[in-house]
């Protein structure tokens, strides 16, 4: 089951700043999460104000996303470090 990944520009310039091997190792990730392979990846439901959102950890680097099941996209609104992520 393949979804389409969109990444918020916010997102995307975290992730353009990070060193290219750390960078590589968040889109190895999100290439796994477009291929539907979810059980090598560390991913949780979240819960509270970030209900409907899925963290995905890489490191000391998490991923905040939510799917659309019936359009098969994931949309990536956060990439940040694991203390400055959940404060926005």
């Amino acid at each position: 089951m393949t979804y389409k990944v969109v990444v918020h520009k916010r997102a995307a310039r975290y992730l353009k700043r990070l060193p290219e091997s750390q960078k590589q190792r968040i889109k190895q990730s999100l290439r796994k999460l477009e291929d539907g392979i979810t059980d090598k990846v560390d991913i949780k439901a979240m819960a509270g104000q970030w209900k409907g959102y899925y963290r995905m950890r890489i490191g000391d680097t998490r991923v905040i996303f939510w799917k659309d099941k019936k359009l098969r996209t994931i949309y990536v609104d956060h990439i940040g470090a694991r203390g400055d992520i959940y404060k926005e």
